[in-house]
């Protein structure tokens, strides 16, 4: 599913017979608070010292090819 400010950008470029294109979609992060809410509720935190986001890719530092 793809929507909001890059969804667009994607649809000629993704052909993909999965790929899922949703208009009128704006996420905001006002649209978090009912999940962080019921997270709350039921206690159920990260200990942060120890969480690991994930990540689409793996990072790899590399040195600038030019700088400005």
């Amino acid at each position: 599913y793809f929507f909001g400010d890059g969804g667009s950008k994607w649809k000629e470029k993704i052909t993909h017979p999965n790929a899922r294109f949703i208009d009128g979609i704006r996420p905001l992060a006002s649209m978090m608070l009912p999940l962080g809410e019921k997270a709350l509720s039921e206690k159920d935190f990260e200990d942060v010292a120890y969480f690991e986001p994930f990540y689409l890719k793996e990072f790899v530092a590399g040195t600038p090819k030019k700088l400005l």
